[in-house]
């Protein structure tokens, strides 16, 4: 009903120009009522001033009796018919106009025009529109008296001239008002159909877009002036959806990069509520779910001291320690307050900083354990050199021992290095492909590590046995995977205790290749069983016969790594231990 209200306006200008012409017409009708009317009158008037000189002259004609004369002057007329009597009172007509029309001579006669002057009055005008005739006539009568006897002259005489006039001029009312009604119903109608209902239509279409429909169509009429005002219409709105295109991919953009960014961002109002925060603040604060999608939550009660203190310009830092599921996370807040549309607001960024402090830690673990590690040979190559430059190169037995010592821990200090180079390299490598590998034999695998490792087997005292091996192929690294089987082999000689270490390769029910190294020993703690993978690990208070670096077993999980594999153990203390090398037997 709003949409009708609004644009029935339009419809007001025809309608006012309808109206407009009849008063206008209405108006004209009255002016040429008024016209008429003071023409008559004149007309009235100047027929008696006429018939008065005409009365005279009767008179003159009456006294001396020349009635041809009044027969000759009643014969002549002008341009409208005039018919004109003299009647004596009872003798009858006298003196008639001849040769009058003969509708007008019966017009005359008619009962209707002699009752008009049987009135008894010295003179009467009268000016009548007749329907007989269609036309307008002036009756005139005039009574006089001569020589003792009593006249009347009658006078009727036709306006044609003023009828045609006024028959035109009604005609030419009629036209234009009919002309007025039709220009009128003519506009009414093309407002209706070339203006108010596309215009109806467009608003239609436009409110649908207002609404935030953007893919509705907009009506477009064929012609006329609103397919113009249409057709700018939807230039203007395909720029908008340019420009909302545009808008939202730089939303999408910004956030996009907000969830890609490592520190958690959180977005304060004055009330402290947050208003905005990406995925990392989601992880980290709210469980991992948005927050804002169902309004805004409250700020994290770990930055609320932060933000209350965050209230003039610059950057404040803060660094706080916050639980995290069974972790413990160090954190580093950064946050800095704007002022916007009047209201305050304080954007945060949360740093994790746990990596790296446990890089940190990594790093003076590691230095740690290389200056432990390499304390020991060098330390013997020193005494040795220290030796040799006292005097112990002229005494061959303590040549010999001095040449062994330098042997010995130069072996050790060089296997040492190798496998720190070996581990950096393997962290550093991305998982293979089977372009990257060449096919191997599982059996081939086992036969060489146990070749390898036997001398330093059987200098412990231990056996080694070969178990069931497959026989198949699998894409690998037959280096690094003897090098892995290598590892297990001498951790189980080193810190086992056992007197037999046997190992087998078999397939798994899931499709994977199962290197098995089981020993018989003294078995591994259950709280040790998740950290012996790692780098520096040992085992600590271990009753055995020699101590590692720690760093074969890491070695062995970055093998596992690299061919998309996995490395484990099952062990009881008191029964052994079997570490499990798995890898898939197609990539």
């Amino acid at each position: 009903m709003k949409t009708i209200r609004k644009d029935s306006v339009l419809l007001f200008i025809p309608a006012l120009i309808g109206v407009i012409i009849i008063v206008s017409v209405v108006l004209l009708d009255i002016q040429l009522a008024n016209f008429q009317e003071a023409y008559f009158r004149e007309v009235a008037e100047e027929t008696r001033r006429n018939n008065y000189f005409l009365v005279r002259f009767c008179k003159e004609q009456l006294e001396i009796g020349n009635l041809d004369k009044l027969r000759q002057l009643f014969r002549s007329h002008g341009p409208n018919p005039v018919v004109a009597k003299i009647i004596a009172r009872g003798k009858g007509p006298l003196v008639e106009t001849e040769n009058t029309p003969d509708y007008l001579a019966e017009h005359l006669r008619s009962p209707q025009v002699k009752g008009m002057f049987r009135r008894n009055q010295p003179e009467d005008v009268l000016v009548k529109y007749d329907q007989s005739l269609q036309s307008f006539m002036v009756y005139h009568s005039i009574r006089f008296q001569t020589d003792g006897q009593d006249y009347l002259l009658l006078t009727a005489a036709k306006c044609n001239s003023m009828t045609m006039l006024m028959q035109q001029t009604r005609r030419s009312m009629i036209m234009l008002t009919i002309l007025g009604l039709l220009s009128t119903a003519v506009l009414i109608a093309y407002f209706c159909l070339l203006v108010r209902s596309p215009l109806n239509r467009l608003f239609a279409s436009m409110s649908k877009i207002a609404a935030g429909e953007l893919e509705s169509p907009i009506y477009i009429p064929r012609h006329g002036l609103v397919r113009e005002i249409a057709l700018c219409l939807q230039s203007l709105t395909e720029q908008l959806k340019k420009q909302i295109i545009s808008l939202r991919d730089g939303a999408n953009e910004r956030e996009a990069i907000l969830d890609a960014m490592t520190e958690a961002i959180l977005l304060v109002n004055s009330t402290g509520r947050v208003e905005r925060c990406n995925r990392t603040a989601c992880a980290l604060f709210y469980s991992g779910i948005d927050p804002t999608a169902s309004g805004a939550p409250e700020c994290p009660a770990e930055l609320r001291e932060l933000i209350r203190h965050t209230d003039g310009p610059g950057i404040r830092t803060e660094e706080f320690r916050v639980r995290h599921g069974d972790k413990e996370l160090q954190l580093l807040a950064n946050a800095v307050s704007f002022t916007r549309n009047g209201d305050r607001y304080v954007l945060v960024s949360v740093t994790d900083l746990s990596e790296i402090r446990k890089l940190e830690a990594y790093r003076t673990e590691f230095i740690a354990a290389i200056s432990h590690e390499m304390k020991t040979p060098l330390t013997g190559i020193i005494g040795a050199v220290d030796a040799i430059n006292n005097g112990a190169i002229d005494h061959p037995e303590y040549k010999e021992r001095c040449v062994q010592t330098l042997t010995l821990q130069s072996e050790r200090l060089h296997a040492l290095l190798q496998n720190f180079l070996t581990l950096n390299s393997l962290e550093n490598m991305r998982r293979g492909t089977e372009k990257d590998f060449l096919p191997i034999q599982p059996q081939a695998i086992v036969r060489s590590a146990l070749e390898v490792c036997r001398p330093a087997a059987e200098a412990a005292g231990i056996k080694l046995l070969s178990g069931e091996c497959c026989n198949l192929e699998i894409p690998g690294d037959s280096l690094l995977l003897q090098q892995a089987l290598n590892n297990l082999i001498i951790n189980a000689v080193l810190h086992s205790g056992t007197d037999r270490i046997e190992v087998s390769a078999t397939v798994t029910p899931d499709h994977q290749l199962d290197f098995a190294i089981r020993d018989y020993g003294c078995g591994i703690a259950p709280e040790h069983l998740e950290r012996i993978f790692k780098r520096f690990y040992r085992i600590p208070n271990r009753h055995t016969r020699q101590s590692g670096n720690g760093i074969g077993l890491a070695i062995v999980k970055h093998i596992a790594r690299y061919h998309g594999g996995s490395v484990s153990v099952v062990s009881r203390p008191g029964e052994g231990a079997c570490f499990h090398l798995l890898i898939p037997c197609s990539m």
